[in-house]
């Protein structure tokens, strides 16, 4: 998916909230999940987009003989998207979800471009 339509797919979440009802009932939350469920295939595919330009960047290491894993760069990406955090997720919250994002992106490097032998490459 091209990022113009992530960022379509991202504004017509952000625009297109459902109502929220004076006296909720259970039927209210059904539109509520469809937006969540929208929103989760929109990150899913966001994620997928970051692992495939992190693998990218696995080639290019591997290719330079350079580590897989660099913590200046690492702080350089919590800082940058802890000072994006708007919230209502805490700053605690988006860097333990980064972490997370950014080991299993850093593992997948590693399984397809830096622990492979050359003969497998």
């Amino acid at each position: 998916m091209s990022l113009e339509r992530l960022h379509s797919a991202i504004d017509h979440a952000q625009n297109h909230r459902p109502e929220l009802p004076e006296s909720p009932t259970e039927a209210d939350m059904i539109p509520w999940r469809r937006r969540i469920d929208e929103i989760d295939r929109a990150i899913l595919r966001l994620l997928n987009e970051r692992a495939r330009c992190a693998n990218i960047i696995g080639y290019i290491k591997k290719k330079l003989g350079l580590p897989v894993y660099v913590p200046e760069r690492e702080e350089e990406v919590l800082r940058n998207v802890l000072a994006a955090n708007e919230g209502p997720l805490s700053n605690e919250a988006v860097r333990r979800l980064f972490e997370r994002v950014i080991d299993e992106t850093r593992a997948l490097e590693r399984q397809k471009y830096q622990d492979l032998p050359p003969e497998a490459e």
